[in-house]
């Protein structure tokens, strides 16, 4: 039963527990030997680690993918936290529960894909309507996207957490007509649900949430831009202006070249889509940052959001 997680972890802690090996790095020492970089993580978090001797052992039983029981210190390091790992062991199947590895969505995935279709139903225009029913009429799909994480460690990084982010989009997205009455509803409520849709095939949650390879090689965006490419096809006379304009979303969605988006938004719906998924996802990081950080009124500083995060005080402190 494991006992300690990441987000407990202090300078001086004594660490003797398991935990989810992402990377695994060997360098070379100052003095000709050796010496081991690793990251650890659980459902709580990632944190460096760091092994000066007995990298032997650390080979032996530590890999990329894999679990390790470690034994060591919490330290700091260039101002963040840092795992100075003195000893490493094989891992036993009873010490590990994948309950303690991935983390799940708050929220009901049943109910969130009811109102996701819902949203889909919203949709009046008959190609948008058709090339999300070819997706979400498949059932094996569904449970794929409904069980999808958005991210290894970023935002919504657990089970369900893609449905959650792009229902949260679609929240947000039915009210912008409201406001911006010349914009295409529909078109912005189909590119809120397809615009992560490649996360289905970039990342895997076996014991913990990693990449896949094709993850790794060519990410979600070109993933996606793939997937609604190929159904598109399969729907006959789906109209070709339509179709550049979906797939535009798609390689736009991240706004900034800078930010791994192939193209900057070229019109608004794209530019909107844009829009609510970086509110979102940075919400998302806001609220991790003070759960994960009780009774502090400042948290240490989020290389995310690029700063640190003011809490306050305590609602029962407040005059």
């Amino acid at each position: 039963m494991k006992r300690q997680f990441v987000k407990d972890l202090k300078p001086g802690t004594l660490v003797n527990d398991v935990f989810w090996c992402s990377r695994r790095d060997i360098k070379d020492r100052r003095d000709g030997g050796q010496f081991l970089t690793f990251e650890i993580r659980d459902r709580t978090g990632a944190m460096s680690a760091i092994m000066w001797d007995k990298i032997e052992d650390g080979i032996t039983y530590i890999a990329e993918g894999s679990f390790c029981h470690v034994q060591g210190r919490v330290g700091d390091y260039q101002g963040k936290l840092q795992l100075t790992v003195s000893a490493v062991y094989p891992v036993e199947p009873v010490q590990v529960s994948k309950a303690d590895f991935i983390p799940v969505s708050r929220f009901n995935p049943a109910e969130l894909m009811s109102e996701l279709r819902g949203y889909i139903a919203q949709i009046q225009n008959p190609w948008l309507q058709q090339l999300l029913k070819a997706f979400f009429d498949d059932a094996r799909f569904v449970e794929q996207f409904a069980q999808a994480p958005a991210a290894v460690r970023v935002h919504h990084a657990w089970l369900g957490g893609l449905l959650e982010h792009t229902v949260m989009m679609c929240r947000l997205a039915v009210h912008l007509p409201g406001v911006y009455p010349e914009i295409d509803r529909d078109l912005i409520l189909t590119g809120c649900i397809l615009h992560d849709i490649g996360k289905v095939r970039e990342y895997t949650a076996g014991q913990a949430i990693e990449h896949t390879d094709e993850g790794k090689l060519l990410g979600h965006i070109v993933l996606g831009y793939q997937l609604v490419a190929d159904k598109i096809r399969t729907i006959a006379g789906f109209p070709s202006e339509l179709e550049k304009q979906v797939l535009h979303i798609i390689l736009a969605h991240h706004g900034e070249h800078e930010f791994g988006a192939p193209k900057t938004p070229k019109f608004p719906e794209a530019f909107l889509v844009f829009f609510l998924d970086y509110l979102d996802s940075r919400l998302a990081i806001f609220r991790s940052a003070i759960e994960k950080n009780p009774g502090v009124r400042w948290t240490e500083f989020n290389d995310y959001l690029e700063t640190d995060v003011y809490i306050g005080e305590p609602p029962d402190k407040v005059q």
